[in-house]
């Protein structure tokens, strides 16, 4: 980006939406595309500019909120601005930020060891500290820059449709480098962002956005063709998709939510990858006497381990014991559903042991007839080479967003 090329429009946008995360704790990413199709006439350049603004204050909140002495939205992209050199004094000065010498002051003369380790990390003071305590001050520190990074654009070859090395050569034709994903057998990365939609390898249903991570969680299901299986809280349906394909779309996907209207989201998608063995419903709907082979119950969580992607997640107050303690009743409620020799796989993507390996204690502790399974020895068989009792995935580690996942057979 060009220094002092921050254009009106650009910079109104990007006040506007960084003003609705921080005061209304709204998800940019869907403000962002609101305000894009709002005005359509903003060109890629444009939008491109508005994202990196609105993203890169995010990503480095704590320390500029210390800097401006406080959350005003305009004042923080401002100091972004001069900070990442988007912008100069001079540049902000005809965009009608008065104080822009002075903040340009203001940031030259900052003194950052002044900041605790959490704001320099722009994490919140608690789950900075469970990870010091877990990982050390060292991989905190890892961690932490690893979550302020932009992520990779991750692809999910269908199976169903193509194979990886005809993804590749489809996306080659539209001119994008895609190479395969160091772990997921079926993932590409991309070398740079594009619009998807527009492919034609998308809108044949031969590639899916998912990170690398998420199909990681969708293997260690183990689904096969032929079995009956639900994706408990299916969402948007990226993993519901994952399962149908490791099922060569033979057996039965039940893609079930608390909100059934979620669900509806997923229709385009399951059309366009060529998916019919999925059915869609509520969890309050599913019949009593109805036993799955498998059960992926993927729960709502702190998403700590989204933040690449979502890093005003990081702004939402946590009540982590309420987040355990619906975790731990969403998976009851599925483990009542799993037949005998049936299996249970428990996931989230969260970064903290209070959501994770505490959950499933006390899950194995209360009901004697599920056991753990390796869940190395699970993805092992698949190609994937990630060994332990649980899958856990580290951005600084693996490069994938942060993933927890468990799962359980059920003995009797």
């Amino acid at each position: 980006m060009n220094r002092a090329r921050i254009f009106p429009a650009q910079w109104t946008l990007a006040c506007a939406v960084l003003d609705a995360v921080l005061r209304e704790h709204r998800a940019a990413d869907r403000l962002l595309q609101a305000a894009f199709r709002e005005r359509r006439a903003m060109g890629g350049r444009d939008r491109a500019r508005v994202t990196e603004l609105v993203y890169g204050s995010l990503r480095d909140l704590r320390r500029l909120q210390r800097i401006a002495g406080g959350t005003d939205a305009a004042t923080i992209c401002a100091l972004q601005a001069l900070d990442s050199g988007m912008s100069d004094a001079d540049g902000l000065a005809r965009l009608g930020v008065a104080q822009a010498p002075a903040l340009a002051a203001r940031l030259a003369d900052f003194d950052p060891s002044t900041l605790t380790a959490a704001e320099r990390d722009n994490v919140p003071d608690a789950i900075h500290a469970a990870w010091v305590e877990r990982l050390g001050v060292d991989e905190t520190a890892a961690l932490a820059a690893a979550l302020r990074q932009q992520a990779p654009v991750d692809l999910r070859v269908n199976a169903l449709k193509c194979t990886r090395a005809q993804a590749i050569e489809a996306l080659a034709a539209a001119n994008l480098s895609a190479t395969p994903t160091p772990l997921a057998p079926l993932g590409l990365r991309l070398a740079e962002r594009a619009a998807l939609t527009s492919l034609p390898a998308y809108r044949d249903g031969w590639i899916e956005p998912q990170d690398e991570g998420s199909q990681l969680l969708a293997l260690l299901v183990a689904a096969r063709p032929g079995e009956r299986i639900a994706d408990w809280c299916a969402g948007a349906g990226g993993k519901t998709l994952a399962l149908a394909a490791s099922m060569q779309d033979r057996g039965e996907l039940w893609a079930l939510d608390a909100d059934a209207r979620r669900l509806q989201r997923m229709l385009p998608r399951l059309g366009r990858a060529g998916v019919r063995c999925v059915r869609l419903g509520g969890v309050d709907a599913v019949p009593a006497d109805l036993c799955f082979d498998a059960i992926l119950v993927d729960a709502p969580c702190s998403a700590t381990g989204t933040w690449r992607r979502q890093p005003e997640a990081r702004l939402k107050a946590l009540d982590l014991p309420a987040l355990a303690r619906l975790q731990a009743q969403i998976l009851a409620q599925a483990a009542r559903h799993v037949r005998p020799g049936g299996r249970l796989v428990y996931a989230t993507c969260s970064l903290l042991a209070e959501e994770n390996e505490q959950v499933v204690r006390a899950f194995v502790s209360e009901h004697r007839q599920f056991e753990p399974m390796n869940a190395g020895d699970l993805l092992r068989v698949q190609g994937v080479d990630l060994p332990g009792e649980c899958l856990r995935l580290w951005p600084q580690r693996h490069g994938t967003d942060g993933f927890f996942g468990a799962c359980l057979r059920r003995c009797g």
